[in-house]
């Protein structure tokens, strides 16, 4: 009998790591290539051992894996199978093919954010969004509203949703707080300006505001261009502790995932940012951002890097945790919280009385219902399996497309790919303009939209030179339309330099 996986060019290397890892990562580099699809059937794991001269249990290991991954599955007296909810649709399949020959003919995609424009999109696959589900969760709990709700009330937010997030945090997060230290969100630059005002108007002294170099331009922006705005520098082990500015410090961090350079901070440096936060005296607060720390594709996913540190210090417990479900769930949804220390509850639920409540509270109860149903837990899990395959097929895309001009890193969680130039072509670059900035222009004409990297740098003279490529919300169509027309035009340009 020939099997789906006779086709993939699988090779067990002595010095390439664990063999049952290496066997994991080439059958899902073919389901993410498309040489195996759905219900393509694979050897028994006996079969697969002797065909490549390893010990059945390296391929019993990693079809367990697998199978508990969600990406193969097992039918009793059949065998294992490729997971019919992990590949790619039929439909988009066809559209890849169809768009491989001709990059330049494809058309902008419809669910683009900017309707003209087509690009990498590190938001949410609506299209595999359990819509039953939501709408199970929107008919229960609204079948009998709750009077408040109607009424505009719970102006920090609706307490069943602040309740489950409780349960939520410490199982996932292993962060223990109250119900009451929550306070619902209309999302991530909301909470920042709820934050900001309560910080701000604590005391007279100066405020320095602290932001991670480089970082998400909106949190700048949001923040605004002030004289009082300080950068922290991000090295190898995460965010570095500066030296306090006179009055006070407020850091933004991203400790977990740093965006965009996806480094997680070390326990060293983890710890110093802890003992000087535990001093009463100490000028430094800290907003944890949670970005990206539901998507982690290999290894643990870390607790949150202070805020459950300092949960039983509350007194001295400095840290505001910002989290959001937009990233989860979907953009529109606009949803977000903060989990405050008990010390400084008051303070915030004071300037939220002050500015208003700009999450919708309608939308609440339904969010409450499908934490409590278990479908957000089975969303997660599924969203997983379904992005890391989607920032496989990326990585095997830039592989065969871009090598001779980018060099990257394999992301082990997260929505995007870093990708910078190669050095020397940086070097060679003599135009003002940074040379990510200036393929960005060239592409903008053939409506396609780029992330420079260096535009995430406030410090032009610092920054890294290349692209940050959103993975989880592009098709693989798309994807691939875009990596060829970017290739077609570094050709164009390097070829007058002889560069490339």
């Amino acid at each position: 009998m020939k099997y789906a996986i006779a086709s993939l060019r699988i090779a067990i290397e002595e010095q390439g790591g664990p063999y049952y890892q290496q066997l994991m990562d080439q059958i899902q580099q073919g389901i993410a290539s498309g040489e195996l699809t759905v219900g393509d059937k694979l050897p028994s794991s006996r079969l697969l051992a002797t065909s490549l001269g390893v010990s059945r249990s390296t391929t019993s290991r990693a079809y367990d894996q697998l199978i508990a991954e969600g990406i193969l599955v097992s039918e009793i007296k059949r065998g294992v199978f490729v997971a019919p909810q992990m590949a790619y649709r039929a439909e988009r399949k066809a559209a890849l093919n169809t768009d491989s020959s001709s990059p330049s003919g494809s058309k902008v995609s419809e669910s683009s954010p900017q309707s003209q424009y087509m690009g990498f999109d590190a938001g949410v696959d609506v299209e595999v969004f359990p819509s039953k589900e939501w709408a199970a969760s929107m008919r229960r709990s609204w079948l009998k509203p709750d009077y408040q709700v109607m009424q505009g009330g719970y102006l920090t937010g609706y307490p069943a949703l602040k309740a489950a997030l409780v349960d939520y945090l410490y199982r996932v997060r292993g962060l223990e707080c109250q119900a009451e230290q929550i306070l619902i969100t209309a999302g991530n630059r909301d909470a920042l300006q709820l934050l900001q005002h309560a910080l701000s108007s604590k005391d007279d002294k100066a405020i320095n505001w602290w932001l991670e170099e480089p970082t998400y331009p909106p949190i700048r922006q949001a923040v605004g261009q002030t004289s009082n705005m300080r950068s922290i520098a991000i090295d190898h082990e995460g965010p570095c502790l500066p030296e306090p500015s006179q009055g006070e410090n407020i850091a933004i961090l991203t400790p977990n995932r740093q965006y965009p350079l996806g480094t997680s901070i070390s326990s060293q440096r983890r710890q110093k940012w802890l003992q000087v936060l535990q001093d009463e005296s100490s000028p430094w607060w800290v907003i944890e951002d949670d970005y990206d720390n539901e998507f982690v594709y290999q290894g643990r996913m870390e607790v949150p890097f202070m805020q459950s540190a300092q949960a039983h210090e509350a007194s001295k417990n400095k840290v505001f945790f910002v989290g959001s479900f937009s990233k989860v769930l979907f953009r529109g949804l606009r949803l977000g919280f903060i989990v405050t220390p008990m010390a400084h509850v008051t303070l915030l639920e004071h300037a939220q009385t002050k500015i208003g409540m700009s999450a919708s509270l309608p939308m609440q109860p339904v969010v409450a219902d499908f934490l409590i149903q278990g479908n957000f837990n089975r969303h997660l899990n599924r969203m997983r399996r379904h992005y890391r395959l989607k920032r496989d097929m990326l990585l095997a895309y830039l592989s065969e497309y871009l090598p001779a001009w980018f060099e990257w890193k394999k992301p082990t969680g997260g929505m995007h790919v870093m990708i910078e130039f190669k050095a020397e072509l940086s070097r060679s670059h003599d135009s003002r303009q940074a040379l990510d900035c200036v393929v960005a222009e060239r592409l903008k004409q053939q409506a396609i939209s780029l992330s420079p990297l260096s535009l995430h740098y406030q410090q032009a003279n610092k920054a890294k030179v290349g692209f940050v490529l959103g993975f989880s919300g592009v098709d693989e169509s798309t994807m691939k339309h875009l990596l060829l027309t970017m290739r077609s035009e570094l050709i164009a340009m390097f070829e007058k330099t002889n560069e490339c």
